[in-house]
This record gives C-alpha cells, sequence and structure tokens, in this order.
C-alpha cells in the first residue's frame, strides 16, 4: 500500500482556527479523485484533572455546534512553541482555576477524525489537582467547573449526557492504562 498523492490543493477555508481544502489525489493504483475535502484544526489538549479525593474536574458550558450544554474535561487550543503538558497546566488554570504539584503525564496523542480531519488531540493526565484561585477564561468562554466521583462520571457516559466521543476516548485511554 502507498499513500496518496495530492495533486492540487485548494484552500476553500483558510482561518486560523480552521482550514478546508478541495484536494485532487491520486491513489496508488492510478484512480483520481477529483474532489477530496480535508479539515484542519490547530492541535488541542484533553486534561484529565483528577483532585487528591479522586475526584474529576469537568467543565460545563455551551458548544455552539450541537447547540446544547455540554459536560466536558476541561481542554484548549495548544499554543505555538508550548508542549501538550505546559498547554494542560495552563488551561486547567484559565478554565477552572485549579493546578497541582504533581507534574502532568502525557497519555499520547490521537487523530480527531483519520478519514479527512489533520487534527490531532492530547490526552494530559494531572494527580492532585486544587483549586488555587479563579478561573480566567477567554472572553468568547462561560465555564462552570465542578468535581464528580469516577463512578458519577461513568453513570453520565452511560446515560449520555458526558457524550463528546473524543474525551470519552481519552477517559477509556487512561482507564485502560490504570488496568493493566
Amino acid at each position: 500500500m502507498k499513500p496518496w498523492k495530492v495533486l492540487k490543493e485548494e484552500y476553500l477555508v483558510n482561518a486560523p482556527w480552521l482550514k478546508v481544502a478541495k484536494e485532487r489525489c491520486e491513489l496508488a493504483n492510478g484512480k483520481i479523485i477529483e474532489d477530496f475535502y480535508t479539515l484542519w484544526q490547530p492541535d488541542w489538549v484533553l486534561i484529565l484533572p483528577r483532585t487528591e479525593n479522586k475526584n474529576w474536574v469537568l467543565t460545563k458550558q455551551y458548544r455552539h455546534g450541537s447547540k446544547e450544554f455540554s459536560l466536558e474535561f476541561p481542554a484548549g487550543i495548544i499554543n505555538k512553541g508550548e508542549s501538550p503538558t505546559e498547554a494542560a497546566l495552563r488551561e486547567l488554570k484559565e478554565e477552572c482555576g485549579y493546578t497541582s504539584l504533581m507534574p502532568p503525564v502525557a497519555l499520547g496523542d490521537f487523530p480527531v477524525n483519520p478519514d479527512r480531519h489533520r487534527g490531532r488531540f492530547h490526552v494530559v493526565f494531572i494527580e492532585g489537582v486544587k483549586r488555587v484561585g479563579e478561573a480566567t477564561p477567554d472572553e468568547t468562554e462561560e465555564i462552570d467547573c465542578f468535581e464528580i466521583s469516577d463512578q458519577a462520571l461513568l453513570e453520565k457516559i452511560s446515560h449520555g449526557y458526558f457524550n463528546h466521543p473524543l474525551q470519552i476516548a481519552g477517559y477509556y485511554k487512561w482507564k485502560l492504562l490504570h488496568s493493566l
């Protein structure tokens, strides 16, 4: 097997937070696909913050894509020159007002959607987090933070109240690593 060859690329959207490209691609067998569309968003970090008493820190915020309020782990864009663990500590403090003396642990990075998406998300676990001040979210964010037990989180996942698939995947990556 061989990767596809991009013969032509045209950006239909080329904004800082989203790029949409129309590509003309040649497959290994010589077949040409005239209009394969790809998406790009900046890499982001998913933070799995757990308190000293083993509760998870979650956020609740409005998500305009789904037009619903969503329960999630804290997360955010990785700034240029910033490592995923540095971004995790920064975002956790900005979004929730939490920090930790324990070093963050990178659990891996994954494609957002390998079929058409060029962005990746990085999963970072932070043990022993505690609230140290007020959150200072971006002006476009309105975020409530709260703590929840592992059992309560599993119930919210099973009933569909916590339903962000990439965040569920990151959480289960952590669970798998801690069950081996």
